[in-house]
């Protein structure tokens, strides 16, 4: 081991059970890493054989490392001084998630557990999760780049996205206020689409897209916070990585876990376009709402603008007005302002302040 292994090092741990961020001191002991408290109180020790890097270790990006024996439990260093002692001490630290063995057993296990047609319509969506967390975050931004190049042609007749500075930093800067705490691999980054549709969705790689239509239509940016939270959500789950598997199957594992290409760009208009127009399923849009509320509470801007924007919604399906699936409310987004109202505390701070939210209204100006 290097020299010096008793230095003690600053991170962040994730125990996998929740999306809660805890600081944590770690000194690296010839047994593993002992992780604790900053006032010392042990939370686990990852034995050395079992770390891996959750993603290749690039310039400007934090280390962050999983524990194979501990399902969804992260640690994170924002400074590399710790990579030296990883490389000596964890035999398997760059091993990928899925090997030869692993890969054979899967789909062993796809052959025995049936045809190729039940597997895809029943099989792919249960373990679309669990493969989602391992798909590299640097292909999926790739993928999530080229998704809103898309997007941009089928919704906003072939427009860039928006583009007005202020605007911008004022909704990635409340991105962040909404993230703080939160745990997430990405460096997340929202845009604007110019259309007029009242829409807003995660791609894959923290791209969180709203549509012009949908801040023309917002009452208050408070409206908009709580839809982008509910979108940062998604983000943090990895819903819409989870939505891309789904939607086009294996050829989104295999370029993945190959080191491939990114999709072509007829692959490309498909997860754009589903992910755009269809709904996740009822949990998981459940998991979104609750974790946004929370994201919302924390800020101290509350939950009370995303039920105003529920409320708005189902005022323009009566209209007449066409909106994407998941925001419809036959028949649930009654029931989702009942779960919401349940769990948001009163508000105490806006969104963005009154120039902020002039910024963000003439974005596409």
């Amino acid at each position: 081991m290097p020299s010096d292994p008793a230095r003690p090092y600053s991170g962040q741990y994730s125990d996998g059970q929740s999306a809660t961020v805890i600081a944590v001191s770690v000194i690296a002991e010839k047994d593993g890493l002992h992780i604790a408290t900053p006032e010392g109180r042990a939370i686990a020790t990852w034995p050395w054989d079992q770390i891996g890097l959750v993603e290749k270790i690039t310039q400007g990006r934090p280390i962050r490392l999983l524990n194979r024996s501990s399902t969804g439990a992260r640690l994170t260093f924002d400074h590399p001084a710790i990579l030296p002692i990883l490389e000596s001490m964890a035999p398997h630290l760059a091993r990928p998630p899925f090997g030869r063995k692993q890969i054979r057993t899967i789909a062993l296990s796809v052959a025995i557990g049936g045809a190729v047609v039940s597997f895809l319509v029943f099989g792919l969506p249960l373990i679309a999760k669990p493969l989602a967390k391992l798909v590299p975050i640097a292909w999926e931004e790739q993928v999530g780049d080229d998704t809103i190049d898309v997007v941009n042609r089928m919704f906003a007749g072939g427009k860039k996205s928006c583009s007005g500075t202020k605007g911008l930093k004022a909704l990635n800067d409340l991105a962040q206020r909404l993230l703080a705490g939160t745990e997430t691999p990405y460096r997340v980054r929202v845009s604007v689409a110019n259309a007029d549709m009242v829409n807003a969705f995660a791609v894959p790689g923290g791209r969180v897209v709203l549509f012009r239509g949908l801040i023309d239509k917002a009452n208050s940016a408070d409206e908009v916070a709580g839809v982008l939270a509910h979108e940062l959500a998604h983000v943090v789950y990895r819903h819409p990585t989870q939505g891309m598997i789904t939607s086009v199957g294996w050829s989104a594992i295999l370029s993945a876990f190959t080191g491939g290409a990114s999709f072509s760009s007829e692959v490309v208009a498909q997860v754009a376009a589903h992910l755009a127009t269809s709904a996740y399923s009822r949990d998981l849009e459940a998991e979104a709402d609750r974790e946004g509320v929370k994201m919302l509470n924390r800020t101290g801007i509350g939950g009370d603008g995303l039920v105003k924007f529920f409320e708005l919604i189902q005022k323009l399906e009566k209209k007449g007005i066409s909106l994407p699936q998941y925001l419809s409310s036959h028949p649930l987004t009654g029931s989702r302002i009942a779960a919401i109202q349940k769990i948001s505390k009163p508000a105490a701070a806006t969104a963005l302040t009154e120039a902020e939210w002039r910024t963000v209204q003439s974005i596409c100006d």
